[in-house]
């Protein structure tokens, strides 16, 4: 997510305007100041006590519809019991009409809810509510059968539904007062749940990377001695985009005012269903946040997870990693690895996954089933992961999005070249590790920018989006991710899922290009990026030649170049090497719709424009679209956020975006889905085209450009690749 230098100071002003008029002073999580939110409640339940909790809700992730959600908690019980059941949970039970099914919708939401299954199929036809008993200790019951009411002995072991009455998480509003705990191998944890999810924040998975961590391999945090508070967002990795004047109203209203610390190594659980005893656990899926590895979190309010969680009926676990120069220092002196790594961003999002390895069937999640997705960046990420070698068998799915696939993996020595100017700029000699452990986090940005400036200079081919990036150090990362591809030394175990925007480039016009560009203009948009005669060798391409009769011809045509050169065409090139040594699970999508991204400028990649920019296509993914005051998700966006996830959460469970057959889930349901067969992609460049409406494309290179490009214009991973 190429955020970076991006946001206005009208935007920024407006954000601080709102923040201003909802709260005069906003809460740091973690922080001394104490707000009803950090209060740990200690009557909130154990979820082993409790032994299946589920959360169901029939969820269209349409903010113009009524949803109804429910408790349901599976272990059976009596009457009474269960109505204290529902009581420790904070809720009371249902209350329905004898004889019918009183308008509830929970039998249904059963059979199609993926969180519960299978468990609720092996239960008895009644269903226990909270209603006045009847007389000769009779109680009411649902009969999941008929569909109706029974009176029945109210000492009958029944599993029993329960209210589930708190509101739906927006940014700024949220009720933590449903509470808790989990009893996970690394100590007890204690979060709180809404109407979709169940939700432990901030949980740190490594040691604090300070002082002598600095730089270091990240180290596993030890077991919590106590209960560990996980009602707050922890804190966000340092960042350079915090550091420059105009953004940090926008930051702090994006990142919940997570407050910025070296401490940041934390990640949040979601999750639909804490499982009892034996019961059937749920597909994880690990969200790497973008942001050009220099800005962003896992709290960011886009990443909003919980409709995502509640109709996918999967565990959700979104990730902080070391950014900028603290998550890609690189060996300047000849150091061990086993001392300063690099790659320091890499091995934070592995530790993540070995502690969901090791942690995530506390919180309803199998661990045998892991799916790690990103986008932009956080793609790039997935790129790391499959190849790296010890990471292969820490998930088995990867779905990227919008990974400028084009731009290589450093080199030691590029990253070198980068370091040393880091050094330099901090007053350390390049090889004095206690002077550069000793700088402020103050100093360690304003020497990153130092460096990074220094760094694009020599290497203008990278873009701004990708100075810092992951390094093939021949150790964590043996070769670049296209030499693998060639010689089949990636994950080739592992289920893709990947694709691109329609417009990807045009997120740069915003700040680049803000007005149109007369057609007389020498080359000045392409030599921003490469040499003067690579970028008149563009102009002058018969792929990418200006069209007279659009008066928005030079940036349409830079954003088509940029899209297809950096994205685009690299991807299809890849997958097609893939395809053709024999991995036949690989699936290809293009966005062809998207939202508006919050705050930004809104003309040229504004979604009345049909363009679909760098970004767009997040809210989509994560159904999120509602999750900022003011914003809704209706009509055409809640159906195209439907079928989405359903894409999305049908892979997470099977390693295949098709529902297959016995699955059982909201996407069996979902005609968007089950009308159109995804095929894996070939040599034809099979793309699923990603609409409200969506269609398989084949061949899709209709002005020449990807064919052009592997004929006449060599890719940035072949030109810039040592090997």
């Amino acid at each position: 997510m190429i955020f970076n230098h991006l946001f206005t100071a009208v935007a920024a002003a407006v954000v601080y305007l709102t923040l201003q008029a909802v709260e005069s002073a906003p809460i740091s999580p973690k922080s001394s100041k104490i707000s009803k939110r950090d209060l740990l409640l200690p009557w909130a339940p154990v979820a082993d006590e409790m032994n299946g909790t589920h959360l169901l809700n029939n969820n269209d992730v349409d903010t113009g519809t009524t949803k109804r959600s429910y408790i349901l908690l599976s272990q059976p019980r009596s009457y009474y019991d269960g109505m204290n059941a529902c009581s420790t949970m904070g809720e009371a039970g249902y209350i329905f009409i004898p004889g019918t099914i009183g308008g509830l919708d929970f039998i249904s939401l059963l059979n199609k809810n993926s969180a519960a299954q299978p468990e609720v199929n092996a239960y008895t036809q009644y269903w226990v509510y909270n209603a006045v008993p009847g007389v000769f200790s009779n109680c009411l019951a649902a009969n999941k059968a008929t569909g109706s009411t029974d009176w029945i002995s109210c000492s009958t072991l029944l599993p029993t539904v329960c209210y589930n009455s708190v509101m739906r998480r927006v940014l700024l509003f949220d009720d933590t007062s449903r509470q808790i705990k989990v009893n996970a191998p690394v100590g007890q944890i204690q979060g709180w749940r809404d109407q979709n999810a169940f939700r432990f924040l901030g949980i740190p998975y490594a040691e604090a990377p300070v002082g002598d961590l600095r730089w270091a391999a990240p180290v596993a945090k030890a077991n919590f001695t106590t209960t560990w508070n996980a009602i707050d967002y922890g804190h966000i990795c340092p960042q350079t985009a915090q550091s420059l004047g105009i953004f940090p109203a926008i930051e702090d209203y994006l990142e919940m005012s997570a407050t910025q610390q070296e401490d940041c190594l934390n990640l949040n659980v979601y999750t639909p269903s804490l499982k009892g005893q034996g019961q059937k656990l749920l597909p994880v899926m690990m969200y790497i946040h973008g942001g050009s590895f220099d800005s962003y979190s896992g709290s960011v309010i886009i990443f909003e997870p919980g409709n995502l969680v509640s109709r996918g009926g999967v565990v959700v676990v979104t990730i902080n990693y070391r950014l900028g120069m603290l998550g890609f220092f690189e060996n300047t002196s000849n150091w061990s690895r086993s001392f300063i790594p690099g790659n320091q961003a890499i091995h934070d999002q592995i530790l993540a996954l070995k502690w969901i390895q090791k942690n995530i069937a506390a919180f309803g999640g199998d661990p045998d089933q892991v799916t790690v997705f990103g986008e932009s960046a956080g793609a790039t990420s997935l790129r790391a992961m499959l190849s790296a070698p010890c990471a292969f068998g820490l998930y088995k799915n990867i779905a990227g999005e919008s990974d400028p696939i084009n731009i290589p993996f450093s080199t030691p020595a590029i990253a070198g070249q980068s370091s040393s100017f880091f050094m330099a700029a901090l007053g350390c000699n390049a090889t004095d590790l206690v002077c550069a452990r000793s700088k402020s986090m103050n100093d360690i940005l304003e020497a990153q920018l130092v460096s990074d400036n220094e760094t694009l200079s020599q290497n203008i081919w990278t873009t701004y989006a990708m100075i810092q990036r992951p390094v093939a150090d021949g150790s964590l990362l043996p070769a670049d991710f296209s030499d693998l591809v060639k010689s089949g030394q990636y994950n080739t175990e592992a289920n893709i899922m990947w694709g691109t925007n329609h417009d990807e480039a045009g997120f740069i016009i915003l700040t680049e290009f803000p007005n149109v560009i007369p057609i007389t203009t020498p080359n000045v948009t392409y030599d921003m990026f490469m040499t003067p005669s690579r970028a008149s060798q563009i102009m002058n391409s018969p792929a990418y030649k200006l069209d007279p009769t659009d008066p928005d011809t030079v940036r349409d045509t830079f954003t088509r170049f940029g899209t297809d050169y950096y994205f685009f065409c690299p991807l299809r090139y890849l997958s097609r090497e893939i395809a053709q040594s024999g991995h036949k699970r690989t699936w290809n999508f293009r966005f062809r719709k998207g939202r508006d991204t919050p705050f930004l400028p809104g003309n040229y990649c504004s979604m009345n424009t049909g363009r679909v920019c760098h970004t767009a296509e997040i809210q989509t993914v994560f159904a999120s679209g509602s999750a900022i005051p003011l914003r809704s998700q209706t009509g055409d966006d809640a159906r195209f956020a439907r079928q989405v996830v359903d894409r999305w959460t049908t892979f997470a469970k099977t390693g295949n975006p098709n529902p297959q057959p016995g699955q059982v889930g909201f996407e069996t349901e979902n005609p968007d889905v089950t009308s159109v067969q995804w095929a894996p992609y070939d040599a034809s460049n099979t793309i699923l085209e990603l609409n409200t409406t969506s269609a398989m494309s084949i061949n899709n290179d209709p002005y020449g450009g990807c064919t052009w490009l592997e004929s006449s214009f060599p890719y940035e991973f072949t030109l810039q690749n040592s090997s």
